[in-house]
């Protein structure tokens, strides 16, 4: 399971650094969302923020002026969460400096836990014009994070993909999601962002929120951590007012409710109002621990899981027994193997599996 950040790997991740110094907008929002989803953390970020700018004064090490770092509006910026190679600059001027010999020790002592952070971070591909519209799309065990060109923000999850309208922050804010993105929407009261999804759409004015609406998947769900979201079923005036803390979880399996609107007979999908779930180890959202690179199940079986850990390890998944298929499983995973996640999971129920390429094959 991932842990936070301590202190001393704040003080050597470069992009914390930018954030330090605010020369980098997309990690200036970043780290902003890091601390949204975890409040806890606040007096330690504080207290690595000093530390990074105590150092700058230390070593008079002039940072990059804000001005030049600016987005150029109009383009939408995709860039990889971390990137430690201007860092190690630094890294080499404090080893120079004697009266710093203790900072470098410590900088030392955390210097693997780094190489697996940055192994862990996935790096980001290009975006693809269609029809004079952005297409932003990951592949099974790929994410993306994404700068719009309003300033807004998303983590795309692995086999998602969403496209922003042609006219995006002129006449509308629409975008299209067939997958599981984190939105950090920037407030614009004239244009409202909207997510549209096959059964729903997700209407925001300025907020931080997950929906996860992969095709196929028999529950999508829609996660409010900061503001206001409204959503709206397609084919229907039925609205939903979600408030911080609360998902809205859709059944995709039927429609369930025949109710009259309208004076036509308009048949409702089953929507079950629920809170948000935490992590009993460092109270982080669940819902959105994807986004931390961390891969969460909670009671769920082998059957459900399955899309889940294809769209992780890029793997294909087959049961040779049908009870094999109904064990259940609560469990987190970071940097494990899909070998690694299976053998953890044989400590729960006995099973065997076998591995060739991008196929696995769980039998009893």
């Amino acid at each position: 399971m991932q842990q936070l950040l301590e202190v001393e790997e704040l003080v050597i991740n470069d992009s914390f650094s930018n954030y330090c110094f605010q020369s980098n907008e997309e990690d200036i929002k970043f780290w902003k969302e890091y601390l949204s989803i975890h409040p806890s953390e606040k007096e330690k970020i504080e207290e690595a923020k000093q530390i990074v700018l105590g150092l700058h004064v230390m070593l008079k090490q002039e940072y990059p002026n804000k001005e030049k770092t600016k987005n150029n509006v109009g383009k939408a910026k995709i860039i990889p969460l971390y990137n430690i190679s201007s860092i190690k600059k630094i890294i080499l001027a404090i080893a120079s400096v004697a009266a710093v010999f203790m900072v470098l020790f410590i900088l030392n002592v955390t210097k693997n836990n780094v190489a697996h952070e940055k192994n862990a971070i996935n790096q980001i591909a290009g975006q693809v014009e269609s029809n004079n519209e952005l297409v932003f799309t990951t592949r099974y065990g790929e994410k993306k994070f994404i700068t719009l060109p309003d300033n807004s923000t998303f983590h795309l999850n692995s086999g998602s993909t969403l496209r922003v309208d042609k006219n995006f922050g002129r006449d509308n804010r629409n975008v299209y999601l067939s997958g599981e993105a984190l939105f950090d929407v920037t407030h614009n009261a004239s244009l409202p962002f909207i997510v549209h999804t096959d059964n729903y759409e997700v209407k925001v004015l300025g907020t931080l929120f997950n929906v996860k609406a992969y095709p196929g998947d028999k529950l999508s769900e829609t996660s409010l951590l900061r503001g206001r979201v409204v959503i709206t079923m397609k084919n229907s005036s039925r609205n939903i007012v979600l408030i911080p803390d609360q998902k809205a979880v859709i059944d995709n399996t039927g429609d369930s409710l025949l109710v009259k609107e309208n004076r036509q007979d308009i048949l409702h999908k089953t929507i079950s109002l629920l809170p948000l779930s935490y992590s009993t180890e460092d109270s982080s959202v669940i819902e959105t621990a994807w986004a931390q690179n961390k891969l969460e199940i909670v009671n769920e079986n082998f059957a459900e899981m399955k899309d889940k850990l294809e769209r992780w390890y890029d793997v294909k998944i087959n049961f040779k027994d049908a009870e094999v298929s109904k064990y259940t499983f609560t469990a987190t995973f970071e940097r494990e193997t899909i070998e690694e996640a299976l053998k953890a999971l044989q400590d729960a129920y006995h099973f065997n599996f076998s591995i060739n390429g991008d196929e696995v094959i769980i039998s009893k």
